[in-house]
């Protein structure tokens, strides 16, 4: 087949993409779903460990994202933040308030299987902790938020490729300072700073277009980047401090394979629609997932393959109801806030006249 040049007009909203963050957030809710259906079964339903790879491969596409929204724009670094924050808190922080309404009325429905007591605080303003948040999956938002942070630092107010690889040494360096602080991993895991570095890196050969639509090599790059994260999963890096030096490389061959499908992904509507939603999904899903051991118990199921059905069926009902959220809940708040945002700027441009 021969090589096309992948589009990278609007870039951020690219197919390859979208279906990436679909298929990492597949394997995150099917990753909790099947702990659920291990713990119900008594072991007899196998762990999807590999699932948690899915986290990496977000990593890689935050890093990824973040370099395309700002290469060669001037952006100040509050601009920057704004729209940042914009982003990521509305839809976190209605969540988390749901969660909390829930924690206070029924506590054992939220981190019931949690060695801590859940801390709300930190849920909230997403300092590193080793508790639990109310929305536990916050916890890779922490991340989020320090990389948006020092790439502000590092690569604004113009994001050249020069200030981007600058900025990959820097996170790299964090992420080998972090591992020497003697700081518990459970609090702060340095070593993923690497994989944002990694996505950025790819956002760069992206941008100059060399990474072109090759459908057998993207086969074996992702097939091969899947079995070594599989390894490195079954190994225990995968909840060990060196995660991120572990699986770096492996989510790398994953992504980029991924992105080499490039216009294949266009027949691929499911996926792309799960990735439309992904951020609602990776966050909602396991308001939904609760239903797996509340139906079970309910029903009076103990075989094996009715609690798979259970969880596949609860599967697809997260991914009903997570599109739901995007569409009336996630995407309408984000568009309020930036207009809130425009219209307090531009009344305090008028004051100032």
């Amino acid at each position: 087949m021969k090589s096309q040049s992948i589009a990278v007009d609007q870039p951020q909203y690219v197919e390859s993409i979208q279906a990436g963050r679909g298929i990492a957030a597949l394997l995150v809710v099917i990753h909790h779903a099947a702990q659920k259906a291990h713990a119900l079964s008594g072991g007899a339903i196998p762990l999807f460990d590999f699932g948690i790879v899915g986290v990496d491969v977000f990593f890689m596409i935050s890093g990824f994202i973040i370099y395309f929204v700002t290469a060669n724009k001037t952006m100040t670094h509050v601009e920057f933040m704004e729209k940042r924050i914009v982003r990521v808190f509305p839809l976190y922080w209605g969540l988390s308030l749901l969660a909390l309404l829930v924690f206070l009325m029924a506590p054992k429905l939220i981190n019931s299987n949690a060695k801590e007591a859940t801390d709300v605080a930190a849920s909230f303003f997403l300092w590193p902790t080793s508790a639990p948040y109310l929305v536990n999956n916050g916890w890779t938002l922490t991340y989020e938020i320090i990389f948006y942070g020092l790439w502000a630092l590092v690569a604004l107010p113009v994001a050249k490729p020069r200030n981007a690889y600058i900025a990959c040494l820097v996170l790299a360096a964090a992420s080998f300072i972090g591992l020497l602080s003697g700081i518990d991993h459970k609090v702060m895991n340095f070593s993923l700073f690497v994989e944002f570095a990694f996505g950025v890196a790819i956002g760069v050969a992206f941008k100059k277009g060399l990474l072109r639509q090759r459908t057998p090599l993207s086969i074996v790059l992702t097939t091969a980047g899947a079995f070594l994260a599989y390894l490195a999963i079954s190994w225990g890096f995968g909840n060990s401090e060196l995660r991120g030096f572990a699986l770096a490389i492996p989510s790398a061959m994953m992504f980029v394979g991924i992105i080499m499908l490039g216009s294949v992904w266009a027949k691929a509507r499911t996926i792309l629609a799960i990735g439309d939603s992904s951020y609602s999904l990776y966050l909602f899903h396991p308001f939904i997932l609760v239903a797996i051991p509340i139906a079970v118990k309910a029903l009076g199921l103990s075989s094996p393959a009715q609690i798979l059905a259970i969880a596949a069926a609860v599967c697809v009902a997260s991914f009903w109801a997570s599109h739901m959220v995007y569409r009336f809940v996630e995407f309408p708040l984000t568009q309020m806030m930036r207009g809130m945002i425009k219209s307090a700027k531009s009344l305090g441009a008028a004051r100032a006249r």
